[in-house]
């Protein structure tokens, strides 16, 4: 392969994993869904070369699960996933908008405000996709104005996790975006207010809300696809119009019924 043949390669596969990570972050695709390289280089227009190259990029992303000599997944959280992400969260972004407030505090209020516009206009309008990417821009001010890039990597290298997450877990969890939204409205007022304390406490106890929110999001999630795979079965084995459960009930007759007793062997 020649070199401006590889160049092209690879700017093709950054191009294609941008645009699936897009819309992994925006929900397009469920969490543990197959992604098929055939279908997508057909609906990219490209070789598979680009396409196995980007699956790789967003499988160091944490984005999906690529399975030898089976496919490639779309990833599906554990609650531990959830749990230890929410965490790792908490210890990074409170570090952050400590040092944001000694080092950048009127550049990242304006830039928060400018996120919160955001999310005011997308709950107005009930755009859960651009609340989202609000919420996401919202939190990485802290990390743009903190004054220190390695903790600005650190939060990135799992960013499209977070933003997954929030995606599909926060707008189907109970009460989440009214109380999202509320926290982020106080967060700037308190950021303005130069109170460290308050901020970093409200801030710890808004990502751990989202954690335990998130959690019994999923927890619903799972149960609903439990139910949804045992109605598949059932139709399957031809529950849906009752011969599934007319043969269960005939072994089940079968097996309670009283059996003849065994001749008797004769003397010998």
């Amino acid at each position: 392969m020649t070199k401006a043949r590889a160049e092209r390669t690879t700017s093709l596969a950054q191009h294609v994993a941008d645009e699936l990570r897009k819309a992994i972050v925006s929900a397009q695709f469920d969490f543990g869904e197959a992604l098929s390289e055939e279908g997508l280089a057909a609906a990219f227009g490209v070789s598979r070369t680009p396409i196995r190259e980007a699956l790789t990029i967003l499988q160091a992303e944490g984005l999906v699960t690529i399975v030898p000599k089976s496919g490639t997944y779309i990833f599906t959280p554990s609650e531990d996933d959830v749990a230890e992400l929410c965490e790792h969260r908490v210890t990074l972004e409170v570090e952050a908008v400590k040092r944001t407030l000694q080092r950048g505090r009127e550049a990242a209020l304006a830039e928060l405000r400018l996120a919160f516009a955001d999310m005011t206009r997308a709950r107005a309008t009930e755009d859960m996709e651009l609340y989202g990417r609000a919420d996401t821009a919202f939190h990485l001010s802290f990390f743009h104005h903190c004054g220190n890039r390695y903790l600005r990597d650190a939060y990135e290298r799992n960013l499209g996790r977070v933003s997954a997450l929030r995606t599909h877990l926060a707008f189907v969890a109970v009460n989440e975006p009214e109380r999202s939204y509320a926290d982020h409205e106080r967060i700037i007022a308190l950021i303005s207010a130069n109170e460290p304390e308050q901020l970093a406490d409200l801030l710890e106890q808004h990502i751990l809300r989202t954690r335990e929110n998130y959690l019994s999001a999923l927890r619903g999630r799972l149960q609903v696809g439990e139910l949804n795979r045992v109605a598949r079965i059932r139709r399957k084995l031809g529950h849906a119009n009752g011969t599934f459960g007319r043969s269960v009930q005939a072994v089940e007759e079968q097996a309670s019924a009283p059996r003849d007793a065994p001749p008797r062997r004769s003397a010998v």
